[in-house]
């Protein structure tokens, strides 16, 4: 069987460019699973052109990034797979999502479509009811479901699985979870990609900075009216090429996978349920051990949902970095899991090379954690913490959010005074995003919360709207708490 994975072009709003990106580690997980009994290819047609920014008649107010749709077909036919296989993120990307089935749609009628992700395991009936190109929705953990898809199955046996049947959709019940992801292979990486996922931080790094220096306005509306300045990209690379070179390359990695906080704004349980299994220590120091003598990885970004919620895992891992002597430096973007941080955790990750923490706190209101978002985090701990990592030499991130439905005017200010008295080096605002099927989004329905401009297509969670409106604050108050000065 011939199966091809895309990884389709991403659509980005003015608002949000430039738009930095990470691994596909989904995609490169289940070619890896699948590759040994199957012929598998990947296409990332957002890796392979990068920095590659193109517009489409359809849409106005989107810039697209990575391989153009003429571009895209020519790689499928010529590989001629015989069904397809497409990784769906977020709602965000509904759009290039609709524009890649359309490509695909105009080369075969008839070649199957696979879709999942996120996203689709959000609300597979909705998407199949939406997206008539589709033929099999793959909710939920993916590996084991694909396999029995490829194995011609009967899709009516297939756990985990959405599809058409004489035109009624049927949903299948869900896949139990791989109990022991050890058993997973490593991601099978293209190098030809990883060297693009480095080369962007050369970019990243001077629109940072010059960001800092208050352009990145200007630079935002120079890049927009220049979305294909190949020699503009080039001197970004160039600029800071030697500079960053101690930290690159650089590459991702997952150690666990799912969650055990019950975040009600949080959309990641349709995917992994509500459940946190890791990678053992061994397994997880086997895969640096790989990136770092094939790839000469210098940086690594944790990609896990919440990497350190084993504090005997975490520690070992860190002991493993240190004694192999792989001297690189780390970095948890999606933040530190907060109840298992403690001076010997934190010292560990300082010797095996984090520069700095993330702690996504959410509210500076304890009451707004426990009752509203339902977040185990005490905010007590939280300025131990801080006052740790400041002894300690690491950085820190604390990550809130402005405008969920229960909160008041009131605890919005006192998230504030939180962060400012706690004393991050970096403090990040963002605004309540409703995304469907999470328990906030039905809170919304019920009382009527969201505003006439919501759209789903357009939840970014760094997005600077407020789709929010009850009888305790206005949009308005909530973009007006978000962008004041401290």
């Amino acid at each position: 069987m011939r199966f091809l994975i895309v990884r389709p072009f991403f659509s980005v709003e003015k608002f949000y460019f430039p738009r930095f990106i990470n691994e596909s580690l989904g995609a490169e997980y289940l070619t890896a699973f699948l590759d040994k009994e199957h012929d598998v290819f990947l296409i990332d047609a957002l890796a392979e052109k990068w920095n590659n920014y193109w517009s489409h008649p359809n849409y106005p107010e989107i810039i697209f990034q990575g391989i153009k749709p003429k571009n895209l077909l020519k790689k499928i036919d010529e590989y001629k797979p015989d069904i397809i296989g497409i990784n769906w993120p977020f709602s965000t990307q509904n759009n290039s999502i609709r524009l890649t089935l359309k490509t695909i749609r105009d080369w075969s009628k008839d070649v199957p479509i696979v879709v999942g992700g996120p996203h689709p395991s959000a609300n597979p009936e909705k998407i199949l009811e939406d997206y008539k190109e589709i033929d099999i929705i793959v909710y939920g953990e993916g590996e084991v479901t694909t396999k029995e898809i490829l194995k011609n199955k009967e899709l009516g046996k297939i756990n985990g699985i959405a599809f058409r049947k004489k035109g009624e959709i049927i949903i299948n019940p869900p896949r139990s979870l791989i109990k022991n992801i050890d058993s997973i292979p490593f991601p099978k990486r293209n190098p030809k990609y990883y060297n693009n996922y480095s080369k962007q931080y050369f970019y990243e790094a001077v629109y940072l900075r010059l960001k800092g220096l208050g352009l990145g306005h200007e630079i935002n509306n120079f890049i927009t009216s220049k979305i294909t300045n190949a020699p503009f990209h080039a001197l970004y690379y160039k600029i800071h090429n030697k500079r960053n070179r101690k930290f690159l390359p650089a590459a991702d990695i997952i150690t666990s996978r799912g969650c055990p906080n019950h975040c009600t704004f949080c959309a990641i349980h349709n995917m992994w349920q509500h459940k946190w299994r890791m990678r053992s220590a061994e397994n997880v120091l086997e895969e640096i051990d790989y990136l770092v003598k094939n790839f000469g990885i210098k940086h690594l970004n944790i990609q896990d949902d919440n990497f350190n919620i084993s504090k005997e895992r975490t520690v070992k891992i860190c002991k493993g970095i240190v004694k192999n002597k792989y001297n690189i430096t780390l970095l948890a973007p999606a933040g530190a899991f907060v109840p298992t941080l403690d001076k010997e955790v934190l010292y560990w990750l300082k010797k095996a090379g984090l520069t700095e923490l993330r702690m996504s706190i959410e509210s500076g209101n304890q009451k707004v954690l426990r009752e509203i978002i339902k977040k185990n985090i005490d905010l007590k701990q939280v300025k131990l913490i801080v006052k740790m990592c400041k002894d300690l030499g690491i950085k820190t991130e604390g990550a809130f959010i402005f405008g969920i439905p229960g909160e008041t005017i009131e605890t919005m200010k006192e998230s504030l005074s939180f962060a400012k008295k706690t004393g991050f080096d970096r403090i990040v605002k963002f605004i309540f995003q409703p995304f469907p099927n999470t328990e906030l989004y039905n809170v919304c329905l019920d009382n009527n919360y969201l505003t006439k401009g919501y759209d789903p297509n357009k939840l970014y969670i760094t997005g600077n709207k407020c789709y929010i409106k009850t009888d305790k604050f206005s949009p308005q108050d909530v973009l007006k708490i978000v962008n004041r000065n401290f």
